[in-house]
């Protein structure tokens, strides 16, 4: 049974929970951050402009951002694409707008590993002028900000994530419905990417999460389900349905840790399900 949280949200993306035990969602269309208390009460955390999309707690308690400008209209480009830092009294920082003197395009979904770094995903905008986008990267960063492209080739890549031993890294490519897995061989340093899973056509893979299993629970937008693969890969175990079809994003949270807080862009709004494992404790929050 799903469970509304908050709605009359505009666009919602990127849920991750703070260290104050508050649930952070980006609304993209809104270009701001908003906070969830425990009581459904939402309340604006911080203004970002252009289009903040994935969101994720660093070791510091800031929010890092992937902003990707805003989605661009025919009387609007949008904005240049931009990490962002955003601190707990609501200000925000721009931390990388370029990677190895290239300009970023439009950044997506984040993941941060047990060293405090984190890997994001820099697709491009099909909509930005180009019939046929060309791929994007995957990128690999300091606290500090010195990015790096450690992967080229992706068609949209899309969600990210770290895996719960550290020894993989999963990007979601939202173009052709399929997840892949790359070997961590050191922080910042990847093997060949394989298959993963399939989500099958028509869902698009968006942001994902894991469980305490390293299961994958990956968002179909457009699908109106989570679809949930195991561990090593292959084939899907189920599929989780919701109301609005159009899913972005997940999120564990929850006295048990054990109950998913999904964003459904199309409805605006946040809901919750329980879930019958433990989500995996993000690396920041790890002892």
């Amino acid at each position: 049974m799903n469970r509304v949280i908050c709605e009359g949200l505009q666009f919602p993306e990127g849920p991750a929970f703070g260290p104050d035990g508050n649930l952070y969602v980006v609304e993209i269309q809104g270009g701001q951050v908003s906070r969830v208390d425990g009581e459904g009460n939402c309340s604006v955390f911080a203004a970002t402009g252009g289009g903040p999309n994935g969101s994720n707690f660093g070791p510091d308690g800031n929010l890092y951002v992937c902003n990707n400008g805003g989605f661009p209209r025919p009387d609007n480009p949008g904005e240049p694409g931009r990490v962002e830092r955003i601190f707990p009294d609501g200000r925000v920082e721009v931390l990388i707008t370029e990677v190895e003197g290239k300009a970023l395009a439009s950044p997506n979904d984040l993941a941060f590993d047990e060293h405090g770094n984190f890997y994001f995903t820099n697709p491009v905008f099909g909509s930005r002028g180009l019939d046929s986008p060309p791929p994007g990267s995957v990128c690999f960063s300091g606290l500090d900000g010195n990015a790096r492209e450690l992967h080229h080739g992706l068609l949209f890549p899309n969600g990210i994530g770290v895996s719960p031993d550290g020894n993989t890294l999963i990007v979601a490519e939202s173009t052709t419905f399929k997840l892949h897995a790359f070997e961590i061989v050191e922080p910042g340093v990847l093997g060949e990417a394989r298959l993963f899973g399939d989500l099958g056509d028509g869902a698009v893979p968006d942001g994902f999460a894991f469980d305490a299993d390293g299961n994958v629970l990956c968002c179909g937008f457009s699908s109106g389900k989570i679809h949930v693969f195991p561990a090593e890969g292959g084939e899907k175990l189920e599929e989780l349905e919701f109301e609005d079809p159009r899913v972005t994003n997940v999120a564990f949270g929850g006295p048990d840790f054990s109950t998913l807080y999904v964003t459904e862009s199309g409805l605006g709004r946040v809901v919750s399900r329980e879930w019958h494992r433990p989500g995996m404790v993000l690396f920041p929050d790890r002892n």
